[in-house]
């Protein structure tokens, strides 16, 4: 097998594997984000800030502006996508081929969490959770219902953020969020790497406690609901509506 044959299969696996399209779907971002106007947004990319019990969570872009903080998670996915609020998986579906992935929303909650607890009480900015797409996927019906999110293409970030116009935060306010989260920010590799590893153990001990009938969330016991529209049961909190947990 010739060198050159052996270098095209090596990058053609890297390329299909979802760490690589997850890159790419970032940088698409990146480029879209670098349009706003500096003088009126701070944007910041691949923020790993600590969490709450000495852990350390992720998050792929956040955007200061005078209407508050938009937390933005990217999905670099093509297809027919399928979802709504609540659900704790959403729906891919690409040729045919179904595939389920975690809520973004969920996931972009503990993002706003982090955040939250690093800038403190004294100054409580709205938050926007914006989940963005490919532009190349199709968005089919989402059942969302809070005003503060979001599930649009990436190259629809910008329209989204500028029309938010409201004066909340001044530009002295911005600045010292921005520096607050910067200052905090993790960047060394080895707590990247880290950072990896402790999301595969929460997600295992996440799955023990469900399957146990614990809610993970709040330690509630987890009861068998009814489907609204009549496709079957699912697993829910029975501390509802103070906690929200689906499995």
């Amino acid at each position: 097998m010739s060198y050159l044959l052996l270098l095209f299969i090596v990058m053609v696996i890297l390329a299909s594997s979802p760490s690589f399209k997850g890159k790419i779907g970032e940088r698409k971002v990146k480029y879209y984000l670098s349009k706003l106007n500096p003088d009126r947004y701070v944007v910041l990319h691949d923020v790993l800030l600590p969490s709450q019990n000495g852990k350390t969570t992720q998050i792929d872009h956040v955007v200061l502006s005078g209407a508050g903080i938009f937390v933005i998670e990217t999905k670099n996915y093509q297809g027919w996508i399928y979802g709504s609020e609540r659900s704790k998986k959403w729906t891919q579906v690409i040729y045919k081929r179904k595939q389920s992935f975690h809520n973004p929303l969920h996931q972009n909650y503990g993002h706003i969490k982090a955040i939250e607890n690093l800038i403190g009480s004294q100054i409580q900015p709205p938050y926007y959770s914006v989940i963005a797409f490919d532009p190349r996927s199709t968005i089919k019906k989402m059942d969302i219902t809070s005003p503060q999110s979001f599930v649009i293409h990436s190259n629809q970030l910008v329209e989204l953020i500028e029309k938010h116009d409201e004066s909340v935060l001044s530009r002295f306010q911005i600045k010292g969020i921005s520096e607050r989260l910067k200052s905090r920010m993790i960047v060394e590799n080895k707590a990247a790497k880290a950072h990896i590893k402790q999301v595969r153990v929460d997600q295992q001990e996440k799955k023990r406690i469900v399957n146990s009938g614990v809610c993970p969330k709040c330690g509630n016991s987890l009861v068998t609901r009814n489907r609204k529209d009549g496709t079957g049961t699912f697993k829910g909190c029975s501390n509802f509506p103070n906690c929200r947990f689906i499995a």
